[in-house]
């Protein structure tokens, strides 16, 4: 199951970064700004979720907070690129909360 969930964490994690990748050809400075959030978020549920997958950190529950924070950092990204765009598409949006908040009990847990 660790395997698993670090599996599926890495890839959310590659998912904002191509996502940020993309985004960040925009001419938008607005576009640009949202994306480099986007891609910190997605660096540090990349990485955790590699110190997890490694054998965790030293000091209980540091990788479930790492990729708390990146996925927060990819969520609110995610939302300002929706507010911009004038097309905010709340069920998106919660869909990407429910899988950051499974993945981050994930790895939590195991």
């Amino acid at each position: 199951m660790r395997i698993t969930i670090g599996v599926l964490a890495v890839l959310f994690g590659l998912l904002h970064l191509v996502a940020a990748a993309s985004q960040y050809r925009s001419s938008e400075p607005a576009a640009r700004g949202s994306a480099v959030i986007m891609a910190c978020g997605g660096i540090a549920v990349v990485c955790a979720a590699a110190v997890h997958l490694i054998g965790g950190s030293a000091i209980p529950y540091v990788d479930a907070l790492s990729a708390g924070t990146g996925c927060l950092l990819a969520c609110f990204a995610a939302y300002l690129n929706g507010k911009r765009a004038g097309k905010l598409h709340p069920s998106h949006h919660i869909v990407r909360g429910a899988v950051s908040v499974l993945l981050v009990a994930g790895l939590l847990l195991w």
